[in-house]
């Protein structure tokens, strides 16, 4: 009997032996229950995650002869279920797209035979696969058997690129995304394969071989069947690491720790050691990335990458990244990736990784902006500089392997794979605390003043030498001076409880005279600056003409025959109230306006005032160098300003 390949021996046969895609399993059971089945469904999602087993599962559901109509649970011992397992079902015709691109094979599969019955199932079903590669012509002739077709017949389509299908064809089917399906799922799954193959395969080499799939089943399966055929009863993590050329977790963490404590020669020794051992070194460099990655969404949102890794993973991840800011994180995987690109297409792979992570390292150290923004914040509040920690590298070990439970099956929760161990973080040092600032005295309340004597002065006629004496509740009383005519007498102070103070009568003031009308000679060009300041549109129309006459509440504005454009623009009715509010504002007295065309108009033309003096604009960038903070700082830091 022939070998069968893991990824083929364990294809899930039933909604409820597919993983990882619960979403989709679960609409389609609900679909089939509710009898609300669509005549077209597409399936979209990275290779290996379940789109076709997905599409064959639910064309034997459709079919499935042990059942009077569709079915939850696919009985795969009828003829229908093993004819669709086999892939020679007459009823479900598998159409490779990649093959059959023309649009004379689309037509004589699909459209020429959608017509006929199905030879012994409820449905003749269509399974498209990698449908984005048909050609344009073959979607135009789909496009009308896909939007009416008989009700016997179901389209089931696949793709890894949706992007290429026409707006027409999606709008025609229901889409369904498969998500990349998460390592512990994977690493679960690839244990329950190797004890029903009689494999011991450790869980931290389960886990590696889930995160090198990056999401896909098939990958996964297909890199444990070749592990098998490698070592045989009993697979390790570093066999799975020499297999495929691998970084181990705890290499990548190791130098992610040596980064941030700036331990170069740690690093670079890291870095030697994995090219020596053969390593894919642009493969290092992205597990680099991918452990800055979780590192900064441990920080934004453990929660979500906790059922991604698992809680054992994130806990480690948490206590590798304390004191580390997102914004160094960010520079460091935009530094990375840049570095990444470059790698691709170099010689020599290990010098450009060298380089990154030296500078790597250099950004580590230097001042953030925001630790800039906090010196200076600090300087201006008179608080001392809290010093940032610098982390300590010291290499981690894993801990030991749990000893392995009873194989769980497929449908249950994978255990959590073994994370490594915290990385030792260096304790910060202790802020130093400003000596607390000695309390101010409670300012002394203002004490009840004395009554103060107010002389008052009185005409030589009648000496008065009466003082007002002002009250408890006022400290000071303003004096009431009379007019001075004579010699002020001494006067003597008056006890607080006076029967009567005496009251000096202030002089009436005089009204102010009222100014004097203006001139025409002065309104005019008072006038004008002042629409030219308010209203410039209109000014120009208004110095086509001249004020000649303000009397009676009418102000009469003459303008020459050859502009007769002008003085209907004047009268119109918003430029006409305008002036007249103007008009009355300035005089102080309601005027009317009204305009006239006259010969031989003497215009009398307002200067321009002078334009003002040009501002002399100061560099800001001179300014800022010498700012007494900015030169403190960078006195503490020891560090320079450039011109980007």
């Amino acid at each position: 009997m022939s070998y069968t390949v893991f990824a083929r021996k364990y294809r899930p046969q039933t909604f409820d032996d597919v993983v990882g895609q619960e979403h989709i399993t679960r609409t389609l059971k609900n679909a089939i229950l509710q009898n609300r089945l669509a005549h077209a469904y597409l399936f979209v999602g990275p290779r290996g995650t379940g789109k076709t087993s997905s599409a064959r599962i639910l064309a034997k559901a459709l079919n499935c002869l042990s059942s009077p109509g569709p079915t939850l649970t696919p009985c795969d011992q009828c003829d229908s279920c093993r004819e669709i397992t086999a892939g020679n079902s007459l009823d479900v015709l598998e159409f490779d797209a990649a093959s059959n691109t023309q649009v004379d094979k689309v037509r004589e599969i699909i459209i020429d035979n959608v017509k006929y019955l199905p030879a012994r199932g409820r449905f003749k079903v269509y399974l498209v696969d990698e449908v984005h590669m048909l050609s344009s012509g073959s979607f135009n002739a789909l496009l009308k058997t896909l939007e009416e077709p008989p009700p016997h017949v179901k389209f089931l389509f696949a793709t890894t690129d949706v992007q290429k299908l026409p707006a027409t064809i999606l709008s025609r089917c229901q889409r369904f995304d498969l998500k990349r399906i998460g390592a512990p799922v994977i690493a679960g799954h690839l244990m329950h394969i190797a004890s029903q193959e009689g494999v011991n395969l450790t869980e931290e080499a389960a886990l590696a071989v889930a995160l090198g799939a990056d999401g896909g089943m098939r990958d996964a399966e297909s890199m444990l069947d070749q592990l098998v055929a490698f070592c045989g009863g009993k697979i390790e993590e570093a066999d799975v690491l020499s297999v495929f050329g691998f970084t181990s977790r705890q290499k990548v963490s190791d130098l992610c720790s040596a980064l941030l404590a700036q331990d170069a020669s740690v690093a670079l020794a890291l870095v030697h050691e994995q090219a020596e051992a053969g390593r894919d070194l642009t493969q290092l460099l992205g597990d680099l990335i991918g452990h800055f990655r979780n590192l900064l969404l441990v920080q934004a949102d453990p929660a979500g990458l906790e059922a991604e890794l698992g809680r054992a993973v994130v806990e480690s991840l948490h206590a590798q990244c304390q004191g580390v800011d997102r914004e160094r994180l960010l520079e460091l995987i935009d530094l990375c990736a840049a570095a990444e690109q470059k790698m691709k297409w170099a010689s020599n792979k290990q010098m450009y990784l060298e380089v990154a992570v030296l500078r790597a390292i250099q950004a580590v150290g230097q001042v953030t902006l925001g630790e800039v923004l906090g010196a200076l914040t600090a300087l201006r509040e008179g608080r001392p500089i809290a010093e940032r920690p610098k982390p300590v590298f010291t290499p981690v070990q894993l801990p030991a392997p749990r000893p392995k439970a009873a194989s769980a099956p497929v449908k249950t929760a994978p255990s959590e794979p073994a994370a490594f161990a915290p990385v030792a973080q260096a304790q910060p040092e202790a802020t130093p605390v400003a000596p607390p600032v000695p309390e101010r005295a409670p300012a002394p309340e203002a004490a009840v003043a004395a009554p103060v004597v107010v002389p008052v002065a009185a005409p030589v006629a009648a000496p008065v030498a009466a003082p007002v004496a002002a009250p408890v509740a006022a400290p000071v009383a303003a004096p009431v001076v009379a007019p001075v005519s004579a010699p002020a007498v001494e006067p003597l102070p008056t006890p607080v409880s006076a029967p009567a103070i005496p009251v000096v009568s202030a002089p009436v003031p005089e009204p102010a005279p009222e100014p004097a009308p203006l001139s025409l000679a002065a309104l005019w060009p008072l006038l004008v600056e002042t629409v030219r300041k308010e209203r410039p549109l209109i000014s120009m129309w208004l110095e086509g003409g001249v004020l000649s006459a303000l009397s009676g509440g009418v102000a009469v504005f003459l303008f020459p025959r050859e502009q007769p454009l002008a003085a209907e623009y004047i009268a119109q009715a918003n430029n006409r109230s305008f002036l007249e509010a103007l008009l009355s504002r300035l005089v102080g007295a309601p005027v009317s306006l009204r305009t006239e065309l006259s010969d031989n108009v003497v215009l009398r033309p307002v200067a321009q005032p002078p334009p003002p003096p040009k501002e002399v604009v100061k560099d800001p960038m001179e300014e800022f160098k010498n700012d007494p903070l900015i030169r403190k700082a960078l006195e503490i830091f020891k560090a320079r300003l450039e011109a980007v």
